[in-house]
């Protein structure tokens, strides 16, 4: 395996997109030109591209211990959402069970979906979390009233890379009738996923986090709870009525080579960024002090760390450490200059929360990218902290934790 060299930049967001492997893009070319046929025609060119179709989506089911009829390719984990949540929830109107929870902490795709049908009359559910990311199961248990009929809950947050107890969650869900929708994008093919130990009833995923290329995703439906999502009369011989449209095979054919390298390298990449990430976090606080990781320090996935270096601001700090590339937050909302509604659900202090950055590790991040992180971030936080009023405060003493009134996690 041979990934291309990016540039003289040091690439830490892995958790915004991933370079696809060259095994995924060897996979995945010769069925826009030699193999191009469309997997609904009846010719040998058609027949070819459905089997390729089948070939993905095995390795997807083998990924994920699924059956071949519960996997859906889309374009992606927000459609995969949208779809499951929209229809869902229309569906379980019937039965009265239209009230939808959610956390606080969810990714945007998730939010925007349920804040739509919000304004369209349906009732919605923000559940809090702990301050450490955490969803408290006692209060899940209480926050299920005899309206509720979904939950859509992050397995592993985008910005905090925080794991949620799902197991649990399924189980106490269930006991009160009602759905949950996994939303895997960050755990899918980085940690084990097992969705009938799990007993999920749907799971939303994307190619481009695991190495495979940005357009194709997929959705898990447990057999039993496809009448939920399935469009009435629609082709079953489509994506199994559940999505119209032609099917990109090229696209299924990647994401399908990228689960079947998962499944193989999964593990081995896991040990090798955990250790990457306890040399990045020590690095960074045996030279620093006033250094927080925000989120779960004991259940999170291990490529993904938000760092906050008080008496810094965040985009600041990014734009001095110009040899990285790192994101404030998650990659869809790190572009607005406002504090994280992750973090700020999570009750983290305001100017910790500005201070935060997102460092994701991936499978090909070398020890010495980590090192020259570690030295190239320090040297901006240093730089930055000389002309910080709050750094002033701290080191005269001053307790700004009453200034900014939150709480807060240090290392």
């Amino acid at each position: 395996m041979h990934f291309a060299p990016m540039n003289k930049i040091i690439y830490l967001d892995y958790a915004a997109t991933t370079p696809c492997d060259p095994r995924v893009l060897e996979e995945m070319l010769p069925y826009f030109v030699e193999k191009f046929g469309n997997s609904s025609s009846l010719h040998w060119h058609g027949q070819k591209a459905l089997s390729a179709l089948s070939a993905a989506r095995g390795h997807v089911c083998e990924l994920l211990n699924a059956e071949f009829e519960e996997i859906v390719f889309t374009s992606g984990a927000t459609e995969s959402t949208w779809i499951t949540i929209t229809r869902t929830i229309q569906s379980l109107s019937t039965k009265k069970q239209s009230r939808i929870l959610t956390l606080k902490t969810e990714h945007k795709a998730t939010l925007d979906c349920v804040n739509q049908l919000k304004a369209n009359g349906i009732s919605v559910g923000f559940l809090d979390i702990q301050s450490d990311g955490i969803l408290d199961l006692q209060y899940l248990k209480s926050s299920i009233t005899d309206d509720v009929g979904l939950l859509s809950i992050c397995l592993v947050n985008n910005e905090t890379g925080v794991l949620q107890d799902i197991k649990s969650i399924v189980e106490i869900c269930h006991s009160k009738d009602v759905l949950v929708h996994v939303d895997a994008t960050q755990a899918f093919g980085k940690i084990p996923v097992d969705v009938k130990a799990l007993d999920i009833d749907f799971l939303s995923a994307s190619g481009h986090k695991i190495y495979g290329p940005k357009g194709v995703g997929i959705l898990y439906c447990k057999r039993k709870n496809v009448n939920f999502i399935k469009v009435p009369r629609a082709n079953y011989d489509v994506e199994f009525g559940i999505r119209a449209g032609t099917v990109p095979v090229p696209l299924c054919v990647a994401i399908g080579k990228a689960a079947q390298i998962a499944k193989k390298e999964m593990l081995s990449d896991l040990k090798k960024i955990k250790r990457l990430r306890k040399r990045f976090i020590t690095g960074v606080i045996s030279r620093l002090d006033e250094i927080y990781i925000n989120g779960s320090q004991t259940s999170n996935y291990s490529g993904i760390v938000n760092i906050s270096f008080r008496g810094c601001e965040g985009e600041a700090l990014m734009m001095e450490a110009d040899k990285l590339a790192v994101s404030s937050g998650s990659a869809c909302t790190s572009n607005r200059l406002s504090i994280s509604h992750v973090l700020e659900a999570m009750g983290v202090l305001a100017d910790i929360a500005q201070s935060s950055l997102r460092i994701s590790i991936g499978k090909i991040t070398s020890d010495n990218e980590i090192d020259v992180a570690i030295d190239s971030l320090i040297m901006g936080a240093e730089k930055l902290r000389q002309m910080s009023p709050v750094w002033d405060m701290i080191e005269a003493g001053v307790n700004v934790d009453k200034i900014f009134q939150r709480g807060c996690h240090a290392v």
